[in-house]
């Protein structure tokens, strides 16, 4: 049975590598699709889809977009994004301000706690990606000592409840979901065993979502199973994926988790049901 890894990150946001190498690891791996969903941006993808048509493998131009809910920090990931629609890059564009406000307060408040870490450090770590987050915060503290491991750096100084969290600052929920099936993509809902005390099914269950990622490296069998069997009553695609940043361990590598390409197909044909018309004139 061919394979599909529906979320992937590059360069272009916090993962390690450029989306090219990303491209080609997964073709090493024998998987014959994949989606690259970096966070609140497409700047990856036509590097991607010129090195996924020179290996053949079939590439989902996606995105792994925040929104927040309540109190909580949520993704959902779009999947056969429009780069050259511009309610996207709107929404895209915004979310990048926000990601550089956040980050520039959570330096300010490390600063406060006597670490010494400067903004360049932490744009250094990013390497020119529009998409600055945490991570890139982690990778600087390692870099510039303050931690030894990225682990450390969320445990002491910018995971939630530490003295440098900063809350993430995105538009309403309702309103990104608008935006995804109204540009032609698909929203899916990443990783929702991954929220701590969220319960999807209920909390969730009127969102106008198109499918849910019920396989991923931090659910359990019994989420899957549970996930597997809401998606099902309520019609979404079931999708899966990594969620590779390219750091590989033994539960968590490129491939580790996939979907059968039929899958692929489905959210094809989903996007051609909820596409908007457009007008001939």
């Amino acid at each position: 049975m061919q394979r599909v890894d529906l979320h992937l990150h590059s360069s272009a946001s916090d993962g390690l590598f450029p989306p090219r190498e990303v491209v080609r690891r997964a073709h090493g791996a024998g998987l014959a699709g994949i989606a690259l969903t970096d966070h609140d941006t497409l700047s990856g993808l036509p590097e991607a889809a010129r090195e996924a048509a020179r290996l053949r493998l079939c590439l989902v131009p996606g995105c792994e977009i925040s929104i927040v809910h309540g109190d909580r920090d949520l993704h959902l990931l779009a999947y056969f994004v429009d780069a050259d629609d511009e309610r996207m890059r709107a929404l895209l564009s915004s979310m990048e301000a926000l990601r550089r406000e956040r980050v520039t307060e959570m330096v300010h408040r490390l600063n406060s706690c006597g670490l010494a870490l400067t903004l360049e450090e932490v744009w250094a770590q990013a390497g020119g990606s529009s998409a600055v987050g945490r991570m890139h915060v982690a990778r600087a503290l390692v870099q510039g000592g303050y931690v030894t491991r990225l682990g450390e750096a969320f445990a002491r100084h910018i995971g939630a409840d530490c003295p440098a969290y900063v809350p993430k600052r995105t538009p309403p929920a309702p309103a990104v979901l608008d935006t995804v099936w109204e540009t032609g993509a698909v929203p899916v809902l990443a990783h929702p065993g991954a929220y701590d005390g969220l319960d999807p099914e209920h909390e969730l269950g009127g969102w106008d979502l198109g499918g849910v990622e019920a396989f991923h490296p931090a659910h359990s069998p019994q989420q899957e199973a549970r996930l597997v069997a809401w998606a099902a009553r309520r019609g979404w695609v079931i999708t899966g994926g990594s969620d590779w940043h390219g750091e590989d361990r033994a539960s968590d590598y490129l491939g580790c988790r996939s979907v059968a390409l039929e899958v692929v197909a489905a959210l094809r044909a989903l996007r051609r049901r909820r596409t908007p018309r457009r007008s001939s004139s």
